[in-house]
């Protein structure tokens, strides 16, 4: 693998290379036009000399033209098209360089030229090859001219060329070899840091945090899934935080002027939702941007309240365990005592309160132990329509209640939801048990009714359960989730703080909310299975964008 991107990596050097190197040849050919049909190069002797260097200049412009015909079309490998086309430079500019005096010409510095573009950009073996040519060619150049000169010095000059070539051709291919290493260094760097940016973006994105950076103008460059649900899902072109959250701005501003953040909430007026917004400075390239968190009050206070609840039921896991022996020893005492014929009216009152007593006691310990018992919920995919017909069904030959009493309102499509159907249905159960028991007005059975619908852009199937009851007192509603909370003479405050735990390990928030026309409401809030796929694909389009 390594050798293949080395390979890949030369081969796009040669092809930038050889854009360069074509111009020069322009340029030298069309310079070497010029001398060679100047009175300059009519004056050459022998006249031999004349027509060969003509001819070579010539021909160097015609193959100057083909190679950057055949570069331009890329037909042929750049490695190939490099090699052929410098030992064509060797050879025309070696003749050139003999017709205008040789070694005492000057015109060995292009020969030297050549060797180290060939130690640059192709393989040592080569570029040796090259310097070679190169050495052997001014060796015969300066024999010619001792035969005509014996007391000429050319040999040493072609020498120390020979040497130079040999030179650069070794120092050129050391450094070609050195740049690839470090251009492919760069590009494994730069895989890596676009990497590490891919997965910092998916953690900002799957925070439950709000993130949104903001620039000096107020306009939003980047924000998070859950900032773009917290500021009640603009629109994708509005960017203005002035208009989408004044508060948000106002507060931003202050602390724009101050320097301090300010530890009290603040609520979002689109979703009415209560936040912490946390400010950091983050300079940008051309203007200073500020980094902001939204910490949701209401998730800061729901993991406090788990971690209490989790202590507290452990608690009394374990003082329930205790409470159970002497329970039972007592319930069987009563039960004997109930049965003896030698009690008063008034003490077999009292035998029978505390047997009334010991049920109520013996079920609030039952349902410690279930807490403490809770397995994790194994959530699988279930159609949410036939699920609900078939809890209700069970619920109405259960307590023996007509259709009319327990009501069923879903859809007409199957509906598929995220849910371990056995803990859902413990929970549910718990609800509609409690309105039958809490909603109760004059002895009247309460109606109850179960109701399915798409919210959040059917993201989530919104299940209703309803009551005709009066409802919970605003003071209290506050309360009916703690443990041990109950307005019921004979309730345990257990069944509700039950209900939501088995929502909670759902992942199916539970939350009493207002509905017109009715007493209390009870929702469970339960996940699609294609959500987030809908999810991935809003956060395309809120993953950042330009003012």
């Amino acid at each position: 693998m390594k050798a293949r991107s080395s390979l890949v990596a030369d081969d796009a050097i040669v092809r930038r290379a050889l854009h360069y190197l074509n111009a020069f040849r322009l340029i030298l050919a069309i310079v070497l036009l010029a001398i060679v049909f100047s009175p300059l190069g009519a004056a050459l002797a022998p006249a031999y000399k004349v027509f060969l260097s003509q001819a070579a200049a010539l021909t160097y412009a015609g193959a100057t033209a083909i190679f950057m015909v055949v570069h331009l079309r890329k037909t042929t490998p750049a490695q190939e098209l490099a090699s052929f086309s410098l030992a064509t430079d060797l050879v025309i500019i070696s003749i050139i360089l003999h017709c205008f005096g040789g070694i005492e010409s000057g015109l060995v510095i292009l020969l030297l030229f050549t060797v180290g573009i060939a130690g640059l950009l192709l393989s040592l073996r080569t570029a040796l090859l090259f310097a070679s040519l190169v050495t052997i060619g001014l060796v015969i150049d300066a024999a010619l001219a001792a035969r005509i000169n014996p007391a000429t010095t050319l040999a040493v000059q072609a020498g120390l060329y020979g040497i130079a070539a040999f030179v650069t051709a070794l120092g050129c291919s050391l450094l070609g070899r050195w740049g690839r290493e470090y251009q492919l260094l760069a590009e494994r760097r730069g895989v890596d840091l676009a990497n590490l940016e891919n997965i910092n973006e998916l953690i900002i994105h799957r925070m439950r945090s709000g993130v949104l950076v903001v620039d000096a103008a107020g306009k939003i460059r980047q924000m998070n899934e859950a900032a773009w649900y917290l500021l009640g899902n603009p629109p994708v072109s509005e960017r203005n935080l002035k208009v989408i959250a004044p508060a948000l701005q106002e507060r931003l501003e202050q602390w724009r002027r101050t320097g301090k953040s300010l530890d009290e909430g603040m609520l979002l007026h689109a979703t009415q939702v209560a936040v912490v917004p946390r400010m950091l400075s983050m300079p940008g390239l051309n203007s200073e941007a500020t980094l902001i968190f939204l910490e949701d009050t209401s998730v800061v206070s729901r993991r406090a309240r788990d971690l209490a609840q989790a202590s507290l039921a452990r608690l009394s896991a374990s003082i329930a365990h205790e409470i159970r022996n002497p329970l039972g020893a007592l319930s069987h005492a009563a039960q004997l005592l109930a049965e003896s014929d030698q009690l008063h009216s008034a003490d077999l009152k009292l035998v029978k309160m505390i047997l009334n007593h010991s049920v109520r006691v013996n079920d609030i310990v039952e349902n410690v132990l279930k807490l403490s018992r809770r397995e994790r919920a194994r959530v699988e995919a279930v159609n949410l329509v036939s699920w609900a017909r078939k809890l209700v069904n069970e619920f109405r030959r259960y307590h023996k209640l007509s259709d009319e009493k327990v009501r069923l309102e879903v859809p007409s499509a199957a509906t598929m939801v995220l849910i371990d159907p056995g803990q859902m249905t413990q929970a549910v159960w718990n609800l509609m048990e409690n309105a039958l028991k809490h909603a109760r007005v004059d002895d009247r059975t309460p109606t109850i009714t179960l109701r399915v619908s798409p919210i959040r852009g059917h993201r989530e199937m919104a299940l209703d359960i309803i009551d005709d009851g009066p409802g919970i007192p605003l003071e209290k509603r506050s309360q009916v989730f703690e443990p041990f909370f109950t307005t019921h003479k004979q309730g345990s405050g257990l069944g509700l703080y039950l209900a939501r735990q088995l929502c909670d390990a759902n992942q199916a928030p539970l939350e009493y909310v207002q509905v017109p026309n009715a007493g209390a409401c009870f929702r469970i809030l339960l996940r699609r299975p294609e959500a987030d796929n809908k999810r991935d694909g809003e956060k395309s389009l809120i993953g950042s964008a330009s003012a």
